[in-house]
C-alpha cells in the first residue's frame, strides 16, 4: 500500500511537468517570428506505476500510477519537406538570378523603339539610298556620316554595357599564366558559401556534443537547418542525417553540387579557364575539395539549380563559352562584334569600288567608312569623314545601300551591280549565317527576348512552388499563436489542478497530524 505522503510526489510531478510545458510554449511564442525556428513540444508520459505486489504486500485491485514526467522536448520536423523546400529554393534562385540579369540585358538594347540599334541601322542604309539619288549633295553626305556615327556609338555602348554586366558576374585579372578572380557576384557568392560551410561544421560539432550527453539540441539544429537552406540558394544540396544504433548522432552527410563538403578544410573555389589567345573566359568551374565541377555542364543527375549556376549560364550567354564538344559558342558580344566587322568590311569594299591607294593620280583614294572594332572599344566612323563628309564618294552609294538586302553567309562574293566601266562590282560577304544585317541583329534580339521571357516564366513558377512547399513546411513546423495560446491555457489549468491536489493532500495531512491524538 502506498505511503501516507505518496500523493505529494504525484502532485509535485504534475506541477513540474505543466510548468515545463508552459515554459516550452512560452519559448514557441517568443520565437514565432524567428527565421528558421521549429516548433517544440514537451513529450508528456505517465511515470512507472507503483511496484507490483510481492509476497509480503497487500494485493491491490490494480497498479497505482505515480504521476507524470516530460521525457523530452521534441522538435516538430518533417525531413522530407525540408528536402523538398531546399530543392525548390535552389531551382527558384537558378531562374530568379537569370530573370534579373536578362532584364538588364534587354535594357541595354531598348528594343523595339525609334531610337534603338535596329531602327538606326535601317535609317543608316536609307541615307545611303538618299545619297545615291543626289550623289554630290553635301547635306546628304553629312547625314550619312552622322547616322553612321550614331549607329557606331550605339553599338559601342551596347557592347560595353554587356561587358559591364558580364564583369559584374565575374571579374578576372590575368598576369602571364596566372589568372586571378578579383570580383563579381560569383566570387562574392563563393565566399559566402565557404562561410556558411564553416558555420555548419562548427554547429555540427556542438550538436554532436549535446547528443553525446543525452540531450536534445533543438535550437542548434534550427540554426544548422537555416544555414542549409541558405546553402541551397547557391547550388544543389543533399543532406542525410546519420544515426548510430537508431539514435541520432548530430552528424550529417552533406554534398554541394554532388561533392562531399562535410570534412573540415574542404573549400569551394572558382576556377576560370581562359583562351590563349585572346584571354577571354572559356568556362568557369568550381573546385570543391579536390574535385572540379562545371557550373553549366555538371552531372546530369543533378538539376540546374542555385544562383551560382544561374549567374554563370547568363555570363556565358553574354561572353560565349565552350560546349561539351569543346566548340566555341558565340555570345551576345561576339555577335555584335560580328555585325560591326561585317558592316566595316563590306561597306569598305562597296564604297571603294574604282578607288586605289596610289596618291596624286586621277583615281580617288580608298577611304575607310568605319574604323576600329567593338572589342578594342574604338569602333567609329573614320575621323576624316566626320571632319569632312564630302570625302564620301556618292557615286558608289547605291552599292552600299544594296548591302542592306543581301544575306551574308561568308562563302562567296556578291555582285552589287555594274560600275561606270561596265565591270561588275563585287564584295566578299561576311559570315552572318545567311542573314542580312537587319535579320542578324533581330535574331540576336529574338534570342535575348526568348531567354528573358523563359527565365521570367520559370522564375515565377519556381517562386510559386517554393512558396507552396514553405507553406506546407510551416504548417508542420511553424508556430501558430492561436494553437500555442490554447495549449498555454490547457497547461495553466493542469498546473492549477496539480496545485489543488497538493493543497488537498496538505489539508488531509494537517488534519491527520495536528488534529488526531
Amino acid at each position: 500500500m502506498p505511503g501516507t505522503f505518496f500523493g505529494l510526489e504525484i502532485a509535485r510531478r504534475g506541477l513540474q511537468v505543466h510548468r515545463t510545458a508552459m515554459d516550452i510554449t512560452g519559448h514557441n511564442v517568443a520565437n514565432a517570428s524567428t527565421p528558421g525556428y521549429t516548433r517544440q513540444e514537451a513529450v508528456i508520459t505517465a511515470t512507472g506505476p507503483y511496484a507490483n505486489p510481492t509476497l509480503g504486500s497487500r494485493l491491490l485491485p490494480g497498479q497505482l500510477g505515480t504521476g507524470v514526467e516530460a521525457t523530452m522536448v521534441r522538435r516538430i520536423k518533417n525531413e522530407y519537406l525540408d528536402t523538398q523546400a531546399r530543392d525548390s529554393i535552389s531551382s527558384r534562385d537558378f531562374w530568379q538570378v537569370q530573370e534579373d540579369l536578362f532584364a538588364r540585358i534587354e535594357a541595354v538594347f531598348a528594343e523595339p523603339g525609334a531610337s534603338g540599334i535596329a531602327s538606326t541601322l535601317t535609317k543608316f542604309f536609307n541615307t545611303w539610298q538618299d545619297l545615291n539619288n543626289t550623289p554630290q549633295d553635301p547635306g546628304v553626305k553629312a547625314a550619312v556620316a552622322e547616322t553612321g556615327d550614331e549607329l557606331a556609338t550605339m553599338m559601342r555602348e551596347a557592347y560595353q554595357q554587356l561587358g559591364d554586366i558580364a564583369e559584374s558576374i565575374l571579374k578576372i585579372e590575368q598576369d602571364g599564366s596566372s589568372i586571378n578572380v578579383t570580383g563579381g557576384q560569383l566570387k562574392d557568392q563563393v565566399d559566402t558559401v565557404n562561410e556558411i560551410l564553416r558555420q555548419i561544421r562548427e554547429l555540427t560539432e556542438a550538436i554532436k556534443r549535446v547528443y553525446a550527453q543525452g540531450n536534445q539540441p533543438n535550437d542548434l539544429l534550427d540554426k544548422r537547418d537555416l544555414l542549409l537552406d541558405r546553402l541551397a540558394e547557391y547550388g544543389p544540396v543533399s543532406v542525410t542525417h546519420l544515426t548510430e544504433g537508431g539514435r541520432p548522432t548530430g552528424e550529417i552527410a552533406l554534398t554541394f553540387f554532388g561533392e562531399d563538403v562535410r570534412a573540415a578544410g574542404v573549400t569551394v573555389e572558382l576556377v576560370p579557364e581562359v583562351e590563349t589567345p585572346p584571354g577571354e573566359i572559356k568556362e568557369v568551374k568550381l573546385r570543391i575539395g579536390s574535385e572540379e565541377v562545371f557550373l553549366t555542364n555538371y552531372p546530369a543527375n543533378l538539376p540546374k539549380a542555385g544562383s551560382l549556376a544561374g549567374l554563370e549560364e547568363t555570363r556565358a550567354r553574354i561572353d560565349g563559352y565552350t560546349d561539351e564538344a569543346d566548340n566555341k559558342v558565340e555570345g551576345y558580344r561576339d555577335k555584335l562584334e560580328n555585325l560591326a566587322g561585317a558592316l566595316k568590311d563590306t561597306i569598305y569594299q562597296a564604297l571603294n569600288h574604282g578607288h586605289d591607294d596610289v596618291p596624286n593620280n586621277d583615281i580617288p583614294d580608298k577611304i575607310d567608312f568605319f574604323t576600329g572594332s567593338l572589342a578594342g572599344g574604338n569602333f567609329a566612323v573614320d575621323p576624316d569623314i566626320m571632319k569632312d563628309p564630302t570625302k564620301i564618294d556618292g557615286t558608289n552609294a547605291l552599292y552600299v545601300a544594296r548591302l542592306a538586302t543581301i544575306g551574308m553567309d561568308g562563302t562567296k562574293d556578291f555582285e552589287l551591280g555594274k560600275g561606270a566601266s561596265g565591270n561588275p562590282v563585287k564584295v566578299d560577304l561576311a559570315n552572318l549565317g545567311g542573314a542580312t544585317f537587319s535579320e542578324y541583329f533581330h535574331a540576336l534580339l529574338a534570342d535575348i527576348g526568348a531567354r528573358s521571357g523563359s527565365a521570367s516564366d520559370m522564375a515565377g513558377s519556381r517562386r510559386a512552388v517554393a512558396e507552396q512547399v514553405e507553406s506546407l513546411r510551416q504548417s508542420v513546423s511553424g508556430v501558430n499563436l492561436d494553437e500555442e495560446l490554447s495549449r498555454l491555457i490547457q497547461y495553466q489549468y493542469g498546473y492549477q489542478a496539480s496545485a489543488r491536489v497538493l493543497a488537498t493532500i496538505n489539508e488531509m495531512l494537517d488534519y491527520l497530524i495536528n488534529r488526531t491524538g
